[in-house]
């Protein structure tokens, strides 16, 4: 049985790696510029399965640059709303699909050391950068993460990760909370 899920897994990888590369047609793209109020400590990005990438940079920019792309047949609305020590984010793929693969793009770029909160139906993701607290809820995903974080926490039903951490970071900093799970997990990071 074990044999089976690794393997379902390792092509579920396979195929979300040769699925991102294959060009798609876009169908719109959406920009916006998020000016971040100092009491803002946590950005909560939640809603439907998305290819999401984020990153964060450096300065005193208190900035996010939010960038949303629906495919064709693919339609993608996103919200974004201050509540509080959090900016919290919200998208959702419209009513009408066309085919079975619809995971529109989210980027991403945020201030260094804020809290990051996903929770998304299914995440592929690549996430890179220097946070505070990362907590990671979702049923199914696959995520490439490279960077640092005070505590890192990963739940869902089944995932496929490789994850990078400093050398300095505590192993019990990291916890990883699901089902099924391929993982390469290291700490080679600077």
């Amino acid at each position: 049985m074990k044999r089976k899920t690794k393997i379902t897994l390792a092509a579920l990888s396979a195929a979300l790696v040769v699925l991102s590369a294959a060009p798609r047609l876009v169908q719109a793209e959406d920009s916006q510029t998020i000016a971040l109020k100092d009491a803002i400590r946590t950005v909560v990005l939640h809603g439907d399965g998305t290819a999401l990438k984020l990153t964060t940079h450096e300065g005193t920019t208190r900035e996010a640059l939010l960038i949303t792309e629906d495919n064709i047949g693919c339609p993608l609305t996103s919200s974004v709303q201050a509540d509080g020590d959090q900016l919290q984010i919200s998208v959702e793929k419209g009513p009408m699909r066309i085919g079975f693969w619809c995971d529109p793009d989210v980027t991403l770029s945020l201030p260094e050391g804020l809290n990051l909160e996903i929770g998304l139906s299914n995440l592929a993701a690549d996430i890179k950068g220097s946070f505070e607290r990362v907590s990671i809820r979702t049923g199914q995903s696959v995520i490439d993460f490279d960077g640092r974080a005070a505590h890192f926490t990963l739940e869902g039903r089944r995932a496929a990760v490789r994850l990078n951490f400093p050398r300095d970071m505590p192993r019990e900093a990291v916890e990883l909370d699901v089902d099924t799970i391929l993982s390469q997990v290291t700490f080679n990071g600077v």
